[in-house]
């Protein structure tokens, strides 16, 4: 096959935590593997851009967003520019987006998760794909979904046409391929989202749910231990993530682990995000009921602490709720319980016999530690998934040469 796709740019937002940062990187190393020669440009908000440096993959970061889940409205603000107004931000992060594909001139555009960007961020360059639509210069569009989310509004953008009719475009009819990162059974991303458009069907291709790293790629026991500098006892580790009730779940967890005295037992792990306020860090290394606890800081490869756990406590998060299906490990996982309601459905998409769900409340309200104690002593591991990110890498990368059969005219 003649390889017609040398540049890809890629746009993953990444506004609340950093979820999206590694499917985007399993998705571009997944490419990799087959097409080493591919130059890709990542933009993203993310505040941990080593997840793609780390892999080789250059990243246009811009100033990052926040979206405050933890409140009704779910407003949008600064990450850090805290003395700058929010439209301001985006008039540059749009600039640096444009400037970006106009250096890179990508014979593919891949869009994470936000169909029109973070506040409609790429309506301009999805504007360049309606004027090259067909043409010498068109370059393929293609969209990756984590499949559950809220609900995705298609815009349909003015314009005036030569004769000076008003008329508008559909933003689904720019994008030559849609990819859902999930199994259809779960979810029907055009009947529970997009309004059962023919059009849209046609483009939606369901890849299967994808990790970072594969199962052969996880180190061994011994390994691992050694890179966190654990000691080989039965491990327990936790991971509850950054919103707003994280602290008070964390303190209730570590309470019911020194109640039933698991630490004479376990090596217990806690892995802060890197998201999470710094009062609630500070709180919890200098707690007394940390004492004994290994409190980790945010770390790369958490799947690899998961595969080696006897029991993991964790959000329901699509990349944690994977990594524990592809390893198997025993867990029980708390939905975050934010308006989308994403992780509750994607806890009760996941039920199997290794993994036992508590809402929220359930851990802040009733006294939960016999059942999890039940379940660390009958409850066993499952059988692991091996998700495969090169299979996907390989159809996105074939797909993308197919559409394009000859070499674009340069700019």
């Amino acid at each position: 096959m003649n390889h017609h796709i040398k540049r890809i740019l890629v746009y993953t937002h990444n506004s609340i935590g950093v979820g999206h940062a590694f499917r985007t990187s399993a998705v571009i190393t997944g490419i990799k593997k087959w097409r080493p020669d591919i130059d890709f440009l990542v933009i993203s908000g993310t505040s941990v851009p080593q997840v793609f440096f780390r892999e080789g993959i250059e990243v246009i970061k811009l100033p990052s967003v926040k979206l405050d889940i933890d409140r009704k409205d779910n407003p949008l603000r600064s990450r850090y520019l805290a003395g700058f107004k929010l439209e301001t931000i985006f008039d540059f992060r749009q600039r640096l987006i444009l400037a970006s594909f106009d250096f890179l001139q990508p014979d593919a555009l891949i869009i994470e998760h936000n169909m029109t960007g973070q506040m409609s961020e790429l309506i301009p360059l999805l504007m360049k794909k309606w004027m090259r639509k067909g043409g010498p210069v068109d370059f393929a569009v293609a969209h990756i979904c984590r499949g559950i989310m809220k609900w995705i509004p298609l815009l349909r953008i003015p314009y005036q046409n030569p004769r000076h009719r008003s008329e508008s475009i559909n933003i689904g009819s720019l994008y030559d391929f849609m990819y859902v990162l999930e199994d259809r059974e779960v979810i029907d991303i055009n009947k529970e989202f997009l309004g059962n458009d023919p059009e849209l069907e046609k483009k939606i291709h369901y890849l299967g749910k994808i990790t970072n790293k594969t199962l052969d790629e996880l180190p061994n026991r011994s390994r691992t231990l050694e890179r966190f500098g654990l000691p080989d006892k039965p491990l327990i580790v936790i991971s509850l993530g950054r919103n707003y009730r994280v602290l008070d779940l964390s303190l209730r967890i570590l309470n019911f682990i020194e109640r039933f005295n698991l630490k004479s037992k376990f090596q217990v792990v806690m892995v802060l995000d890197t998201y999470l306020d710094p009062k609630s860090s500070a709180t919890l290394l200098s707690h007394p009921l940390g004492q004994g606890v290994r409190i980790l800081d945010f770390t790369l490869d958490l799947v690899e602490l998961f595969n080696h756990a006897d029991l993991v406590i964790s959000r329901a998060g699509y990349n944690t709720v994977n990594e524990i299906l592809l390893t198997g490990a025993r867990a029980v996982v708390i939905p975050e319980s934010h308006g989308s309601g994403e992780q509750e459905q994607r806890a009760r998409s996941a039920e199997a016999a290794n993994i036992m769900v508590l809402t929220e409340d359930e851990v802040m309200e009733t006294d939960f530690g016999e059942k999890i104690v039940k379940f660390l002593e009958t409850g066993s591991r499952a059988i692991p998934h091996n998700f495969d990110k090169y299979a996907t890498g390989k159809r996105i990368i074939d797909d993308l040469e197919n559409w394009r059969t000859t070499p674009r005219e340069s700019f």
